[in-house]
């Protein structure tokens, strides 16, 4: 029984046997058992705050009475070698010899650190979820690094873990890539990383049909224009008349926006135009006409300012088109339209993208040998990583059977149509919309995670289902999951979306000398691919801590020593901090082995291996753990007593940085011990077994919460 239980078990004994607090009402009152954030104050702490209203008196009277009516109990209880009050708490001290006598031989003989036994609760968690036709790169680490250990968490703490994957192998994205493939690419396919290449392909498709390559105003349909009047709306104060001149007529248009005067030239959106997704129209605004519409700088693509019209160069011909106008001299041939280019390149992509969805022909077949390239890199990258999954799902597995939920429970009455589409009213939940089917019958990403999700219940039969997905999708999944609950599914209250913050790269200095962190975009190319990180990390490992081993050691141990050394460096850079924080990706501060690293702490686990080789076999039955005195051993036997309870609370809040937190801490604990409390030179020789014993059992501890967060240690490094 843990020391958190024991400790509550005898406050609930305290409160209803002696201060007469109803059963029912202490255990719906009772607070969990804290951690004093400073150490001295005890191992433990109870507070009485929540107690106040119910016996009619104050949290400090309360401890005080509490501690009276403890006292004669702790007689039974040994292993609290001290209980105080400190206003409206209850510190208590462990006993440390108890304490070590409990943890330390459990430790050793495995007990400690074998799973907890089953809760008979079956969770799914799915993480990765990458593109095929994409590149994997360093933003996709933090997604693997949660996944992974947070199945290897839960699996600790009881539950049947079942972690699987969700590819995404279908989309516009990969239309973009085999269109480009098939189209402008006329190399060789390369032998490796065959999964970046075809991200490369994309990177190259998605610079083709930006219009910013072409011209410095990409939209089409957006002509130049001179302000002729400017008039007061008869109805709306907030708004203007305009009478534009577009050299061969004049339009009228009504305008929110400032910052322009008579005789400026600017960009007139004619109807038919689109500007923010949205169809330019004629329109009536407040009994006056207007013929489309004047552009801020934001409505234009080329900038933020939204409330001011952007006013363009005074020599701008009236009438240009400006994607004609401002074309990039040089991106194409005289005589070839910007407009008519573009066009025709989305329209081939169109074609790919409907030849596809057909799911024949060679293109068909073009998609399934290409996906395969994405797929075998990233076993390959799930292996070296040690990342487990049991299941992969596909989007294209999906696809036609969400569609068919949404139908079905359409017709049902559990959804609606709307303007032609179908989805779900979720404004008594305070959340817009749901959309999960196009008037085009088109599915959405909602479409196949509700078929996925019914997947999950009625043929895994999960219990609970977590889906490690960065924070952008969390309206998404409030949605999914709300509709869920419509269709009937009870688990759904028990689905969970683990946001996490992106991970962004540094790209140079500023003015001030402060290093640029900017989003990675695998359409913009500004990734750190996968296959770079991997040799970068073995070239940095190598450098930093194998060289010198060179000859000493085999090649084959130096090689697993960099990979694990590697995996070790970025796993726990991307756990170690709180989900919903954003990550700039740090090489060399990540590799380091004297900070808060991953290598940091395999070197602490290497040491205790080494002092154990140096010392050799020890005679356990020598060990007196009342000669754990020193401060330095109070402070580490403290530290690892609470392992359950640090696991426990990871998998409860799906938060394996607490285990970070944790191990870190411990592990400076340990260095303290190793520094003032001398093993092999100990006064004596029960001292030397049982420090021994201490330094033994500490190793393996931390082996254990680190393989809790996917690393592995070596023996020696």
């Amino acid at each position: 029984m843990s020391y958190q239980t024991q400790i509550q078990d005898l406050m609930r004994e305290v409160f209803v046997v002696d201060l007469a607090v109803d059963a029912e009402t202490y255990d719906s009152a009772a607070p969990g058992i804290e951690v004093p954030k400073k150490k001295e104050m005890g191992d433990f702490a109870f507070a009485c705050f929540k107690f106040a209203k119910v016996l009619r008196k104050a949290p400090n009277a309360i401890a005080a009475d509490a501690l009276a009516a403890l006292q004669p109990r702790l007689k039974d209880h040994p292993q609290f070698a001290e209980v105080a009050a400190a206003g409206p708490y209850l510190n208590f001290k462990m006993n440390q010899a108890s304490l070590a006598a409990d943890v330390v031989p459990a430790v050793l003989d495995g007990s400690f650190l074998a799973p907890r036994s089953r809760n008979g609760q079956k969770m799914m968690i799915e993480y990765s979820q990458p593109n095929t036709h994409k590149a994997f790169h360093v933003g996709h680490m933090r997604n693997v690094a949660l996944g992974d250990a947070l199945a290897r968490i839960c699996d600790w703490q009881g539950y049947e873990v079942v972690p699987v994957n969700y590819i995404g192998d279908e989309g516009t994205h990969i239309a973009k890539c085999l269109w480009f493939y098939k189209n402008h690419f006329d190399g060789e396919v390369p032998e490796v990383n065959r999964g970046e290449f075809l991200g490369s392909l994309y990177t190259q498709a998605t610079l083709m049909l930006d219009p910013t390559t072409l011209t410095t105003y990409p939209l089409a349909g957006i002509y130049a224009a001179q302000v002729v009047r400017i008039e007061m709306h008869p109805s709306r104060e907030d708004q203007t008349v305009v009478a534009l001149d577009l050299g061969d007529r004049e339009v009228q248009v009504v305008c929110g926006g400032t910052g322009f005067s008579v005789g400026d030239r600017v960009a007139f959106a004619a109807p038919g135009s689109r500007i923010g997704g949205r169809l330019v129209q004629p329109t009536d605004k407040g009994g006056v006409a207007s013929e489309g519409m004047i552009c801020s700088a934001r409505e234009l693509t080329i900038g933020d300012d939204h409330t001011r019209i952007h006013v363009l160069p005074t020599d701008t011909p009236l009438g240009a088109e400006l994607i004609e106008h401002f074309r990039i001299e040089g991106a194409l041939p005289e005589g070839q339209g910007v407009g008519a280019e573009l066009a025709r390149r989305n329209r081939e992509v169109s074609e790919v993208l409907k030849a596809l969805e057909a799911k024949e022909g060679p293109l068909y077949d073009l998609w399934q040998e290409t996906k395969q390239w994405s797929m075998d890199e990233f076993y390959e990258i799930y292996k070296w990583l040690d990342a487990r999954f049991d299941h992969y799902f596909f989007e294209s597995d999906v696809s036609e059977s969400g569609k068919q939920a949404v139908l079905e429970y359409l017709e049902k009455g559990v959804l609606v149509r709307s303007e032609g589409a179908i989805g779900a009213d979720l404004s008594d939940f305070g959340l817009p919309f749901a959309l999960l089917l196009k008037s085009d019958g088109t599915g959405l990403y909602a479409t196949k995670d509700i078929s996925l999700a019914q997947i999950k219940f009625e043929t895994f039969g999960v219990d609970k289902s977590v889906y490690v997905v960065d924070h952008s999708q969390s309206l998404h999944f409030q949605q999914v999951f709300r509709v869920l609950e419509m269709m009937g599914y009870e688990k759904a209250k028990d689905c969970f979306h683990l946001a996490y913050g992106l991970v962004k790269v540094v790209e140079g200095k500023n003015e001030a000398g402060q290093s640029n962190v900017v989003k990675m975009s695998s359409r913009k190319g500004n990734v750190f691919l996968f296959s770079q990180l991997r040799q970068a990390l073995r070239d940095e490992t190598f450098e930093r801590y194998l060289k010198p081993f060179v000859g000493e050691w085999s090649d084959e141990e130096i090689e697993e020593a960099a990979r694990w050394v590697s995996v070790a460096t970025i796993r726990y850079g991307m756990l170690n901090t709180d989900n919903l924080n954003e990550i700039a990706f740090d090489l060399d501060a990540w590799i380091n082995n004297t900070g808060n690293t991953g290598s940091y702490l395999m070197y602490a686990y290497a040491r205790t291996r080494s002092i154990k080789r140096k010392l050799g076999e020890q005679d356990g039955s020598l060990a007196d753990w009342a000669l754990l005195t020193h401060e330095a051993e109070k402070r580490l036997l403290s530290g690892m007593s609470k392992f359950h309870e640090v696991v426990a609370r990871a998998a409860e809040d799906f938060k394996p940085n607490v285990v970070c937190t944790y191990l870190y801490s411990l592990a400076k604990d340990y260095s303290r011990f190793f520094s003032e409390c001398p093993i092999k030179q100990a006064e004596s020789e029960a001292l030397r077994v049982t420090r021994a014993q201490l330094n033994d059992a500490f190793g393996l501890l931390l082996g254990k919460g680190l393989a809790l967060l996917g690393i592995r240690t070596l023996e020696r490094i």
